[in-house]
């Protein structure tokens, strides 16, 4: 028991046969949970007050290469994670953490003034092509906590005790993409913190606090 409450035994239910598949499955959920908060709202969204680093953080659009990296810094992770019962543990903190993010943006929506930031016009074609479909795809809804941040921060944290110098490189890389939710103008820097608040809190909780069904130790 912790922070007075009771969590339940999880199942380990991960394999390595089945890995592959559920984590497909899972991020095609992430995505799902994500999507309708931001694009569906129960509650008009609100602007937060701009921090003077908010201001002094310069629009720097070519760093949304580093920003959309994020879709290939979960796939990695998860391929590089050799223990399966610290992947267990992993997806099922990080389903935990996409549903309660979701769900505080459907009751506190965030939103941020992307419009006061338009691309330059000697933008290059490339990242003219992506920034302008991130902006299409992701509205500007769902800012607080950053789940850009919190995700990738997490996902870090699943080399902490195990491949130490994987952890040291993906958690270097999770903070670049934390410093680019800034120059790409798609967070404020309380949705920062408070998204690297939330992968800690649901690390711990899942990490030491959640009692698993035993099992024998695998590989993949």
């Amino acid at each position: 028991m912790a922070f007075g409450i009771k969590f339940p035994t999880l199942p380990l239910f991960l394999t390595p046969k089945n890995k592959y598949l559920v984590g497909a499955l899972c991020g095609i959920l992430a995505v799902i949970l994500y999507s309708t908060s931001n694009h569906i709202h129960i509650f008009e969204p609100r602007y937060l007050p701009m921090w003077k680093i908010d201001e002094w953080v310069p629009f720097i659009p070519w760093t949304v290469w580093i920003y959309t990296s994020e879709y290939y810094f979960f796939v990695i992770v998860y391929i590089l994670s050799r223990d399966i019962e610290n992947t267990n543990k992993y997806l099922y903190s990080f389903l935990a953490l996409q549903m309660v993010s979701v769900f505080i943006f459907w009751m506190w929506p965030t939103t941020y003034p992307r419009h006061l930031f338009p691309l330059p016009d000697n933008l290059d074609p490339m990242t003219n092509f992506l920034f302008t479909h991130l902006r299409i795809a992701d509205s500007p809804a769902n800012c607080a906590p950053s789940l850009h941040v919190s995700s990738c921060y997490l996902s870090s944290f699943i080399f902490l005790k195990q491949q130490r110098s994987k952890f040291i490189f993906f958690f270097l890389w999770a903070t670049a993409v934390a410093v680019t939710t800034l120059t790409t103008k798609q967070h404020y820097l309380l949705d920062v913190i408070l998204g690297f608040i939330m992968a800690v809190i649901f690390y711990r909780v899942f990490h030491r606090f959640v009692k698993y069904k035993p099992r024998g130790s695998a590989s993949v």
